[in-house]
């Protein structure tokens, strides 16, 4: 189904299989990460991290103290996002096919 996706269009894509690769998860939580509620989401825990971040002396430096970054989306079995369909997506989505299935949206 990846062939057939036009640029422009907007597509569901649904892990159905545990990648096997380390580069496989990272891509599909990539692509899911492009999700508009995942998105809002992203960002407002950014918004958290600079709100928190701060310095403090340590050892006569300045040391740095932030939150850690943590992503809503890990590419598990189940999950599901609906995303733009750019070149740079149906390039990512090809690569992970076997991990995903993918359907035009809905909206």
């Amino acid at each position: 189904m990846a062939d057939n996706i036009q640029i422009g269009t907007r597509v569901q894509v649904t892990v159905v299989k545990r990648p096997t690769n380390q580069a496989a998860a990272k891509t599909i939580a990539r692509v899911l990460s492009k999700d508009e509620t995942v998105a809002a989401e992203l960002k407002r825990h950014e918004k958290v991290r600079r709100a928190n971040f701060r310095t403090t002396p340590r050892g006569g430096r300045q040391f740095a103290l932030q939150l850690q970054r943590k992503s809503p989306v890990r590419g598990a079995i189940g999950e599901t996002g609906t995303v733009f369909a750019s070149a740079d997506v149906i390039n990512d989505l090809n690569s992970v096919s076997r991990f995903v299935e993918i359907r035009k949206a809905d909206r």
